[in-house]
């Protein structure tokens, strides 16, 4: 049962209020803002820090996408430069977002790892994720932009570490693209590549490349195995669903109701769903998307957020694979048809993980091949 002053309109009447910083509206599996989740089948992560503080939103409804989390930090002379669209340098941008992200961080029993690698530091030594003690260790961080960046020294020092964990690991890389070549034949993305066939880890890298050069040393990174990902600095701290979807998303089926006065309130309806082993944008979806594109075209201020999801039939890599693709087809689908632009798109995939139905019934897998959408204003 919605709660009190809930009422569901159709997609062409949802506005934001006035006044609001920003929203998230779901416009296929029906949300209200600030933590109401509701959704026969399945539902997508969009949780806020509002959410976690006033503990709408608790583990039980979350699903972990990751075990482990290391931050490599780069304090480099690079992060002196101010975030785009501002005047505050990336280090202190950098340092004031993880400082707000991670206090509400939910307590799924992560293990964290926090290390400074322009020179390599340990600033919060791998562990059990504290609230109280990365927020003292954050303290220990620069505060002023300098030296080099020792990538490759950083990615090596990476695998004693990683030895000692179980579990899928994300790594947030900071960099500029540049490096030292103390080791002539090595390139980053070899370093990487070799981590990623010994262990189960996934790389974010965050860029602030200056030059095609260096972007593409971060996007060999990148291409390492299929869930990691090339993400541009002042995207990722402009979109949270990066930091959170790389560490848990809404369990699907979840259904939340808060009686919170901040509502707004989305569409009801389904899932994009896909053929089997297929990532094609079937007809009867284009008038939902098409939808979901006139209102970006007419809230210049909106982005969407895609979470691509696979049934388990084949090896986990090809699902993620093909999770990719299914998300990246909507992107693509918005691109194309509206003239969305990519920082309005946070596209991830999750391979598997986290069906909606049981995968054991052709009719389980078939709602498991699915794309899930909401769509933010800022």
């Amino acid at each position: 049962m919605p709660a009190k002053g809930f009422r569901s309109r159709p997609f062409e009447d949802v506005v934001a209020r006035p006044g609001y910083k920003w929203v998230l509206v779901s416009l296929l599996v029906g949300m209200a803002l600030f933590g109401w989740i509701a959704k026969e089948a399945a539902a997508i992560e969009i949780i806020t820090e509002e959410d976690v503080k006033k503990k709408i939103v608790t583990t039980v409804h979350l699903v972990k996408t990751a075990d482990n989390a290391i931050i490599l930090f780069d304090s480099s002379r690079s992060m002196a430069k101010p975030l785009k669209g501002s005047e505050t340098p990336r280090l202190e941008a950098l340092k004031e977002m993880l400082a707000t992200r991670l206090t509400w961080l939910p307590d799924l029993g992560y293990n964290f790892g926090l290390y400074l690698y322009t020179p390599w530091t340990e600033i919060y030594p791998m562990q059990l994720f504290d609230k109280a003690a990365f927020a003292n260790a954050l303290q220990q961080l620069p505060t002023e932009a300098s030296g080099d960046t020792l990538l490759i020294k950083a990615l090596e020092r990476l695998d004693p570490i990683l030895s000692g964990l179980s579990g899928k690991t994300v790594v947030f890389l900071f960099s500029d693209g540049q490096y030292t070549r103390y080791k002539e034949l090595k390139r980053p993305a070899g370093v990487a590549r070799e981590l990623a066939r010994k262990y189960n880890v996934c790389f974010y890298v965050i860029s602030t490349a200056a030059t095609k050069q260096h972007e593409k040393t971060l996007q060999e990174i990148a291409d390492v195995n299929e869930c990691s990902r090339l993400i541009e600095f002042a995207t990722y701290m402009n979109r949270p669903s990066y930091n959170s979807g790389a560490l848990f998303v809404a369990k699907a089926g979840t259904e939340l109701v808060t009686v919170t006065e901040q509502k707004v309130v989305g569409a009801r309806g389904g899932d994009i769903l896909f053929g089997f082993d297929n990532e094609t944008i079937l007809p009867e979806y284009q008038e939902q998307l098409n939808k979901i594109g006139g209102f970006m075209q007419e809230n210049p201020s909106s982005y969407v957020v895609m979470h691509g999801y696979a049934d388990n039939t084949g090896s986990s890599e090809y699902n993620m694979k093909l999770s990719h693709r299914r998300a990246e087809a909507v992107s693509n689908y918005l691109a194309g048809n509206f003239g969305i632009e990519p920082d309005r798109m946070v596209v991830m995939w999750f391979g598997s993980l986290n069906p909606t139905a049981p995968n054991d019934t052709p009719e389980g897998r078939t709602l498991n091949r699915r794309v899930e959408i909401a769509v933010g204003i800022e």
